[in-house]
Protein backbone atom coordinates (compact mmCIF):
# COMPACT_ATOMS: atom_id res chain seq x y z
CA UNK A 1 0.00 0.00 0.00
CA UNK A 2 2.85 2.41 0.81
CA UNK A 3 5.63 3.01 -1.66
CA UNK A 4 8.08 5.85 -1.45
CA UNK A 5 8.83 5.53 -5.15
CA UNK A 6 5.39 6.65 -6.35
CA UNK A 7 3.01 9.37 -5.20
CA UNK A 8 0.38 8.11 -2.77
CA UNK A 9 -3.05 7.26 -4.08
CA UNK A 10 -6.01 9.09 -2.61
CA UNK A 11 -6.78 6.03 -0.47
CA UNK A 12 -3.23 5.97 0.89
CA UNK A 13 -3.33 9.71 1.62
CA UNK A 14 -6.59 9.34 3.53
CA UNK A 15 -5.17 6.36 5.44
CA UNK A 16 -1.97 8.22 6.39
CA UNK A 17 -3.87 11.30 7.54
CA UNK A 18 -6.11 9.08 9.62
CA UNK A 19 -3.13 7.23 11.12
CA UNK A 20 -1.54 10.56 12.06
CA UNK A 21 -4.44 10.97 14.51
CA UNK A 22 -4.37 7.40 15.83
CA UNK A 23 -4.65 7.13 19.63
CA UNK A 24 -1.51 4.94 19.80
CA UNK A 25 1.67 7.05 19.91
CA UNK A 26 3.76 4.39 18.12
CA UNK A 27 1.38 4.55 15.16
CA UNK A 28 1.62 8.36 14.99
CA UNK A 29 5.42 8.09 15.29
CA UNK A 30 5.65 5.66 12.37
CA UNK A 31 3.26 7.75 10.32
CA UNK A 32 5.41 10.89 10.60
CA UNK A 33 8.18 9.51 8.42
CA UNK A 34 5.67 8.23 5.87
CA UNK A 35 4.08 11.68 5.69
CA UNK A 36 7.49 13.19 5.02
CA UNK A 37 8.20 10.75 2.19
CA UNK A 38 5.57 12.48 0.03
CA UNK A 39 5.47 16.02 1.32
CA UNK A 40 2.09 17.31 0.18
CA UNK A 41 0.38 20.36 1.72
CA UNK A 42 -2.02 18.09 3.63
CA UNK A 43 0.86 15.95 4.91
CA UNK A 44 2.75 19.09 5.95
CA UNK A 45 -0.26 20.20 8.02
CA UNK A 46 -0.44 16.77 9.65
CA UNK A 47 3.27 16.97 10.53
CA UNK A 48 2.78 20.46 11.94
CA UNK A 49 0.06 19.00 14.17
CA UNK A 50 2.34 16.12 15.20
CA UNK A 51 5.07 18.58 16.28
CA UNK A 52 2.64 19.54 19.05
CA UNK A 53 1.74 15.94 19.93
CA UNK A 54 1.41 14.95 23.58
CA UNK A 55 4.05 12.23 23.11
CA UNK A 56 7.67 13.45 23.07
CA UNK A 57 8.82 10.73 20.65
CA UNK A 58 6.09 11.66 18.17
CA UNK A 59 7.04 15.34 18.46
CA UNK A 60 10.68 14.45 17.81
CA UNK A 61 9.91 12.28 14.78
CA UNK A 62 7.66 14.97 13.30
CA UNK A 63 10.33 17.63 13.84
CA UNK A 64 12.97 15.45 12.20
CA UNK A 65 10.62 14.80 9.27
CA UNK A 66 9.83 18.50 8.86
CA UNK A 67 13.49 19.41 9.19
CA UNK A 68 14.46 16.97 6.45
CA UNK A 69 11.94 18.51 4.06
CA UNK A 70 12.74 21.31 1.67
CA UNK A 71 9.85 23.38 3.00
CA UNK A 72 11.15 26.85 3.86
CA UNK A 73 7.88 28.37 5.06
CA UNK A 74 7.71 30.23 8.33
CA UNK A 75 5.13 27.71 9.57
CA UNK A 76 7.72 24.94 9.36
CA UNK A 77 10.66 26.93 10.72
CA UNK A 78 8.54 28.29 13.58
CA UNK A 79 7.39 24.75 14.40
CA UNK A 80 11.00 23.56 14.43
CA UNK A 81 12.00 26.37 16.78
CA UNK A 82 9.11 25.49 19.09
CA UNK A 83 10.58 22.00 19.55
CA UNK A 84 13.73 23.47 21.11
CA UNK A 85 11.87 24.14 24.35
CA UNK A 86 10.80 20.54 24.92
CA UNK A 87 13.04 18.37 22.80
CA UNK A 88 15.87 16.11 23.87
CA UNK A 89 19.43 17.11 23.02
CA UNK A 90 19.61 15.08 19.79
CA UNK A 91 16.29 16.51 18.63
CA UNK A 92 17.56 20.03 19.34
CA UNK A 93 20.65 19.17 17.26
CA UNK A 94 18.36 18.03 14.41
CA UNK A 95 16.55 21.37 14.66
CA UNK A 96 19.85 23.25 14.48
CA UNK A 97 20.74 21.31 11.33
CA UNK A 98 17.35 22.04 9.78
CA UNK A 99 17.59 25.74 10.60
CA UNK A 100 21.17 25.93 9.31
CA UNK A 101 20.09 24.34 6.02
CA UNK A 102 17.45 27.06 5.75
CA UNK A 103 19.86 29.86 6.70
CA UNK A 104 17.45 30.80 9.46
CA UNK A 105 18.76 33.63 11.66
CA UNK A 106 17.71 31.69 14.80
CA UNK A 107 20.33 29.00 14.12
CA UNK A 108 22.96 30.34 16.53
CA UNK A 109 20.41 30.67 19.34
CA UNK A 110 19.24 27.13 18.63
CA UNK A 111 22.84 25.91 18.80
CA UNK A 112 23.14 27.45 22.27
CA UNK A 113 20.13 25.39 23.36
CA UNK A 114 21.77 22.13 22.27
CA UNK A 115 24.16 22.36 25.18
CA UNK A 116 27.49 20.64 25.59
CA UNK A 117 27.73 17.44 23.61
CA UNK A 118 29.42 14.40 25.15
CA UNK A 119 33.17 14.05 24.51
CA UNK A 120 33.79 12.47 21.12
CA UNK A 121 30.20 12.98 20.02
CA UNK A 122 29.85 13.17 16.28
CA UNK A 123 33.20 11.62 15.45
CA UNK A 124 32.71 8.77 13.04
CA UNK A 125 34.91 5.76 13.86
CA UNK A 126 37.60 8.03 15.32
CA UNK A 127 38.65 8.81 11.75
CA UNK A 128 38.18 12.53 12.00
CA UNK A 129 34.81 12.60 10.26
CA UNK A 130 32.24 14.71 12.05
CA UNK A 131 28.48 14.34 12.41
CA UNK A 132 26.64 15.88 9.44
CA UNK A 133 24.50 18.01 11.76
CA UNK A 134 27.55 19.61 13.33
CA UNK A 135 29.08 20.12 9.89
CA UNK A 136 25.83 21.76 8.78
CA UNK A 137 26.07 24.22 11.66
CA UNK A 138 29.73 24.97 10.91
CA UNK A 139 28.84 25.60 7.26
CA UNK A 140 26.11 27.99 8.41
CA UNK A 141 28.65 29.83 10.57
CA UNK A 142 31.07 30.15 7.64
CA UNK A 143 28.33 31.50 5.37
CA UNK A 144 27.31 34.08 7.94
CA UNK A 145 30.69 35.10 9.30
CA UNK A 146 31.16 38.81 8.94
CA UNK A 147 33.90 39.89 6.52
CA UNK A 148 37.21 40.30 8.26
CA UNK A 149 36.38 37.94 11.13
CA UNK A 150 38.64 34.97 11.75
CA UNK A 151 37.81 31.36 12.46
CA UNK A 152 38.54 30.10 15.96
Amino acid sequence: MFSRDVPPTDAVAVALLSLSRDPVPDVRWATASELAAHFTPAFREALLDLVNDSDCDVRAQAAIALGASNDRTSAVTDALVSVLDHGEQLVRLEVVYALARRDDPRTDDAWEQVGELPPGFGEVDGGGQVDHRILGYWDYQRRHRSPGSHAD
